[in-house]
């Protein structure tokens, strides 16, 4: 009797674990939505004609063409005449890239699109799984992960509006749902797709939604996208050489020298001054019709920013630009109860999580470039709301966050100021979007999608809070 009740403790404890084990992790395959980010070369125009391009390309024919002209015009009409045939470069090179007055493509732009599970696209699918990083990386490692019958990526313009790219997420969910039988959908979004399944969620709710990872994404928009549009351009030596140093770390003898030299200050002081001096010109000419008119960009905007950036942009033209204002006023009169739509997202059983990468100087163009970043995004933004020192600094020694437990092993971070301190991952030295095919930033990205209950940062001893990486995308801790 005593061996029997021995053997029956044993199985029920065995049941018990195994049963622990599964509940951490969903049991059945819940298809992938995966929401990719900005890509400039993905617009192709006049697509399938013998006329088809890219809707940017930049070659040496007209770049020299544009020396030329720039030389001559500056020869002969001066400062005004350099800005003028500078616009004029602007104007050509960005032609098919222009959106209208309503805020919809002028040229016949397309991307490739995908609008069926990943197993329809064998080649396509393998070259994704070639290329291997960023967004590519995520869709090849879904297809190893749960089958590439249970993967749809969204693609898109993405300078269109985000309720237009909102449409096509929808679609893709349907579909899901639909092929499946399931009747939720995790979804992970890249970069500038946070702000499109923003979007998404505005428009169609979160019904249909199991979870959401935000990766790099725009979930607080961007800063560069905030000072463009406001006119809050400019280059600074400190912030230019922590640029340069990261990019080109084996010229660092000579980024030191011109510092030295004071080069790099007076060349910054240079254009600094032409930018003020004409920016009206340049705005006017060349910024407002090329990129102020694409509401992908808008959706980035700080919305406390929003206001004075239109009339920044459009002066007394708004009236002109009603539909294109029209459309990018709907998105951020969401923006404002963002925060809260996210937290009842949560409250709801959606299981909402955050990774950031950081450690990395942004481009050097705008006034807030002083921030630390991916290169691409700003880190502070893309953890919705870390306090996070300027790149190559630290918090000040007497800082105090409200939750010391949030506070990086490098004293970079407090993450007790994001929207989700619990919920939010930071990784240094990471790149913009990063999930590289079969990296252990793969297999974490994976985890979190896996589980069937909300993870937050204490739940998996293998991914705290704050880890860095290397060149291979290998995880380590502080």
């Amino acid at each position: 009797m005593k061996r029997f009740i021995s053997v029956l403790l044993a199985v029920v404890l065995v049941f018990g674990c195994t049963a622990t084990a599964f509940a951490t992790e969903k049991e059945e395959v819940t298809p992938l939505v995966i929401v990719r980010g900005l890509d400039f070369a993905a617009l192709t125009v006049d697509a399938g004609t013998e006329n088809e391009r890219p809707a940017l390309s930049v070659s040496a024919g007209p770049i020299i063409g544009a020396v030329f002209n720039l030389l001559f015009s500056t020869l002969f009409c001066g400062m005004d005449g350099a800005v003028d045939s500078i616009c004029s470069f602007v104007n050509t090179l960005f032609a098919d890239m222009a959106c209208d007055k309503n805020g919809n493509t002028v040229a016949n732009v397309s991307v490739k699109e995908y609008p069926l599970a990943m197993s329809n696209y064998p080649e396509a699918l393998e070259e994704l799984r070639a290329y291997g990083q960023s967004e590519p990386g995520i869709v090849a490692q879904a297809a190893d992960e749960i089958g590439a019958e249970n993967v749809y990526y969204v693609t898109y313009d993405w300078r269109l509006d985000p309720y237009v790219i909102a449409d096509k997420i929808n679609e893709h969910i349907e579909l899901a749902l639909s092929d499946s039988g399931s009747d939720k959908v995790d979804i992970i979004c890249c970069s500038l797709g946070g702000v499109m399944t923003l979007a998404y969620f505005d428009e169609y709710g979160y019904d249909k939604v199991e979870s959401c990872t935000f990766l790099s994404s725009t979930i607080y928009g961007s800063y560069v996208a905030s000072d463009a549009l406001s006119g809050n351009v400019g280059f600074y030596p400190e912030i230019l050489n922590n640029f340069l140093a990261h990019s080109v770390p084996d010229m660092q003898w000579l980024w030191d020298m011109l510092d030295f030299m004071g080069i790099t200050k007076g060349l910054c002081n240079f254009i600094n001054g032409i930018t003020e001096k004409y920016k009206t010109k340049i705005y006017e000419g060349t910024m407002r019709d090329n990129f102020g008119t694409m509401p992908g960009l808008w959706a980035m905007m700080q919305t406390d920013e929003y206001d004075a950036a239109k009339k920044f942009v459009f002066g007394d033209k708004t009236e002109e630009y009603k539909g294109l204002i029209e459309r990018t006023d709907k998105f951020q009169n969401f923006r404002k109860t963002r925060d809260d739509f996210i937290r009842q997202m949560m409250a709801d059983g959606v299981i909402v999580t955050i990774v950031t990468a950081y450690g990395s100087p942004v481009t050097p163009v705008y006034d807030r470039a002083y921030v630390d970043g991916d290169v691409i995004l700003e880190s502070e933004l893309m953890s919705a709301g870390a306090t996070i020192a300027p790149y190559g600094k630290e918090l000040a020694e007497d800082y105090v966050p409200a939750d010391p437990t949030k506070l990086s092993p490098d004293r970079k971070i407090d993450a007790s100021t994001c929207l989700l301190p619990d919920n939010t991952w930071f990784i240094k030295g990471a790149p913009h979007v990063p999930c590289n095919y079969g990296s252990e930033i793969a297999k974490m990205l994976f985890w979190l999608m896996s589980t069937d209950s909300q993870p937050d940062v204490n739940t998996n001893e293998l991914y705290p809070q704050f880890q860095y990486t290397d060149t291979e995308q290998k995880l380590y801790h502080f």
